[in-house]
């Protein structure tokens, strides 16, 4: 059974949450502090959240990167893929990434004061400091291609062999989206 195939088994059982397959997964062994958001690649509020997102993460200097991501969940008995961008911040110091990540919070979770197109829970993953506000978590990573298929969870096992895991940070509410498997 391919890798895929494996993953939406995984993902209609209920083991794990979700997955994504990634055109660049670089951000897990990066050297300098560094925070993903991922966003929808469609629709007019998407594309608003993601100027807005790259406006607000370039007043804190950091390098960026854009990259595609395909990601799939369970809803409702049911596998959900959508086409998702990820903006990759690598920043030159812990604090600045905390500020960053205090900001993600309040401005690009979902709520009246958020942009337009932000998560209800935002899948932002950090490596390379531990903001307030954060969990830990694991990133289990498999090479597909030309990218990489990537599952995030609480345990530091692999649901499937194979894997490359690394530790991560999560916002608090993802790791209650995570519980949820």
């Amino acid at each position: 059974m391919r890798l895929r195939e494996q993953l939406d088994a995984l993902v209609g059982a209920g083991v794990v949450t979700g997955y994504t397959i990634e055109e660049d997964a670089g951000y897990l062994a990066a050297a300098a502090p560094t925070l993903t958001y991922r966003m929808y690649s469609d629709g007019a509020a998407s594309h608003f959240n993601l100027g807005a997102f790259a406006s607000a993460m370039a007043d804190f200097g950091p390098s960026m990167q854009l990259s595609r991501v395909e990601g799939v969940v369970g809803e409702r008995g049911r596998l959900r893929r959508t086409r998702q961008l990820c903006l990759t911040a690598a920043f030159t110091d812990g604090l600045t990434l905390e500020a960053a990540a205090s900001l993600v919070r309040r401005r690009f979770t979902s709520s009246s004061a958020a942009a337009p197109g932000s998560w209800i829970l935002p899948d932002v993953r950090i490596t390379g400091a531990a903001p307030r506000g954060t969990a830990s978590a694991y990133a289990h990573c498999w090479p597909a291609g030309a990218g990489a298929a990537v599952v995030l969870t609480l345990s530091p096992s692999p649901p499937l062999v194979g894997a490359r895991t690394r530790g991560v940070r999560i916002l608090e509410s993802w790791r209650e989206f995570l519980l949820a498997s």
